[in-house]
């Protein structure tokens, strides 16, 4: 009996359309398991949007719960040719004057002149040169080498101590090899030795001579400190300032040292800001892909605790932030007045300091601790993110195993239909047959016949 090797081929049946239905209907658990995947992995997605605000919100807090964060100054060079300056936390307000004697320069040594770089050599094999900053050697091999070769030696001197060799070509004819200290000041000065291979003094194979003294950098404050370095970064003299000499001045320049009110009012700015935007992402979110999200309430309630409860044991004169300028809205959102910000600053500014940054009871202090928590390795979106990878596994392992079994159901369909097809072609043959069998008796028959 032939194969049908096509369902429907031999019978008529369209036993794949029949087939694809049943497989549409068995499918309906695996649409539903993808459905749940790309709900979760929206989640996932949301729960980042969450993490960024909540970060860019810890942001603006860190930058206010320090002490040093309100301690901002500039230091301001009258003439920025001579020297430029800045301030750390650590300056206080104030004026000088400073002169710049003289700046701090690196010593130079340079080679007699040789006639190329590249092929003629100095002294004999085994000659070494030894350099000494400070109370720092170090030795090089410099005989039968030529300058290009002694230069990259010295340079890639695993021991080098501050010194770096460069080759000058004057002209075609006069070549010399030249080492500068890589520190200014004195302190760094260069001296040289040389000896043959067996660690005896020779001669000088090079003819090193001084072509630039070491010098440490002088300059005098309010006509009456002399202070003498080795750099032309001076950040020891004034407390909290950095100095960087640039030329020399023949007169005083004036330096102003001033606290940057400026900068600690835009950064309680910034806070209130920070603030209102994370709690706009908070809005948009539960309403969106975090709908009933506990996390977002979680959040909401623990940063309004802070808010809410006012520090105690500060020493200033300031308990409450709209003292100085900081007030909720009826709709929840900060809302600041920079005049009165900038009166409180004016006024007590250790006050609004120890408000913002006290390590203990401070706004942006306790704010910090509890954003932690929540943005941390192992806090609370930290955890949110992992039982979300985890139900995105299952589903996932759910929908391999979901698919297995599909195509074997698929498998026992088409066998089952095949089997079907197969009878009904057969069972249409032998209908066909035996309606052939019955009309030639029905010729046979006396009468029927046509003849």
């Amino acid at each position: 009996m032939a194969t049908i090797t096509a369902l429907g081929i031999g019978s008529g049946l369209d036993a794949n359309s029949i087939v694809d239905q049943l497989m549409a209907l068995e499918q309906q658990p695996l649409i539903a398991l993808q459905t749940k995947e790309a709900g979760y992995i929206a989640e996932l997605s949301a729960i980042g949007q969450l993490s960024s605000a909540v970060s860019a919100f810890k942001s603006a807090v860190d930058a206010l719960s320090s002490s040093d964060d309100f301690n901002v100054f500039t230091a301001t060079s009258a003439d920025t040719a001579k020297f430029t300056a800045s301030a750390s936390s650590s300056a206080a307000e104030g004026t000088f004057d400073v002169k710049v004697n003289s700046l701090a320069t690196a010593q130079k040594q340079g080679s007699n002149s040789f006639a190329d770089s590249d092929t003629t050599t100095v002294g004999s094999s085994g000659d070494k040169i030894k350099i000494t900053i400070g109370s720092d050697t170090f030795s090089v091999d410099i005989g039968a080498k030529t300058l290009d070769q002694i230069s990259a030696a010295i340079n890639a001197a695993s021991d080098n101590v501050g010194v770096t060799a460069s080759v000058v070509q004057e002209d075609a004819s006069n070549f010399y090899l030249t080492l500068t200290s890589d520190s200014t000041g004195t302190a760094n000065t260069m001296t040289l030795a040389f000896e043959d291979s067996g660690g005896s003094p020779i001669a000088d194979p090079l003819g090193m001579a001084q072509t630039k003294a070491a010098a440490d950098a002088e300059i005098l404050i309010d006509n009456t400190y002399t202070v003498t370095r080795s750099s032309n970064t001076i950040s020891d003299a004034i407390s909290g300032v950095t100095l960087t000499l640039l030329e020399t001045s023949t007169s005083a320049v004036n330096l102003n040292i001033n606290h940057n009110s400026g900068a600690v009012s835009g950064a309680i700015e910034s806070f209130a800001t920070a603030y209102n935007t994370l709690q706009s992402s908070l809005s948009s979110l539960s309403a969106g892909a975090l709908s009933g999200d506990s996390s977002i309430r979680t959040i909401q309630n623990q940063i309004r605790s802070v808010f809410n409860t006012v520090p105690s044991g500060l020493t200033g004169s300031y308990t409450y932030l709209s003292e100085i300028g900081i007030s909720f809205t009826k709709e929840g959102t900060l809302t600041t007045d920079s005049t009165e910000i900038d009166n409180a600053i004016s006024a007590n500014l250790s006050s609004l300091t120890e408000l913002f940054s006290d390590d203990d009871q401070g706004y942006a202090f306790r704010l910090s601790a509890v954003l932690d928590n929540i943005i941390d390795s192992d806090g609370l979106i930290d955890a949110k993110e992992d039982g979300i990878n985890a139900q995105i596994d299952d589903v996932q392992d759910a929908q391999v195993d979901l698919q297995f079994r599909l195509e074997t159901i698929e498998a026992r369909y088409r066998a089952q239909y095949g089997a079907l097809d197969t009878l009904m072609t057969n069972l249409s043959t032998t209908s066909s047959f035996l309606d052939q069998q019955l009309s030639l008796l029905a010729n046979l028959i006396p009468g029927n016949s046509d003849n």
